[in-house]
């Protein structure tokens, strides 16, 4: 069904777009003259404008239908997003969070790290900067990336 449908919308949609073949209007007695016009590029790129349409055309129909079959998420301002059919996550579960063992291990490494080594100006660097850029290095999710780890003065 839907190739009969793609294969009559794309004849529809050539016939509108091209005018490659044209009848020309002087009568002559002994036959009609077939004239073409254009060049084989300006019919290519017609016939691939009509394809392409018909593709949208046919399609859009089918994508329309399975979106109206879905329940819409719901977005809440500052709350996960509800997604219908999704199970609510776990009140335990700490991972993405800045709460995420990881995401602390991670910290804590680089911290350490970063505190052994010195800075630009050949001093050794404060716990503070070590953790603003640890933060940025290590953060993976929203949540780890913008909380205050270090307080701003």
């Amino acid at each position: 069904m839907l190739s009969t449908r793609f294969i009559l919308i794309a004849l529809w949609a050539i016939a509108l777009n091209t005018d490659a073949l044209s009848i020309s209007n002087q009568r002559q007695p002994t036959s009609m003259n077939l004239k073409v016009s254009g060049s084989r590029r300006d019919l290519f790129n017609k016939l691939a404008f009509g394809i392409g349409s018909a593709v949208v055309v046919a399609t859009s129909g089918t994508t329309a239908a399975i979106a109206a079959d879905k329940e819409p998420t719901i977005w809440k301002s500052g709350k996960t997003p509800i997604v219908p059919g999704q199970k609510p996550k776990d009140k335990n579960d700490t991972s993405g969070t800045r709460k995420d063992s990881s995401f602390l291990r991670s910290i804590s490494n680089c911290k350490s790290q970063c505190e052994t080594s010195t800075g630009s100006d050949g001093f050794a660097r404060s716990k503070e900067e070590c953790l603003s850029d640890c933060q940025d290095i290590c953060c993976t999710t929203y949540e780890q990336c913008t909380f205050g780890i270090v307080p701003r003065a």
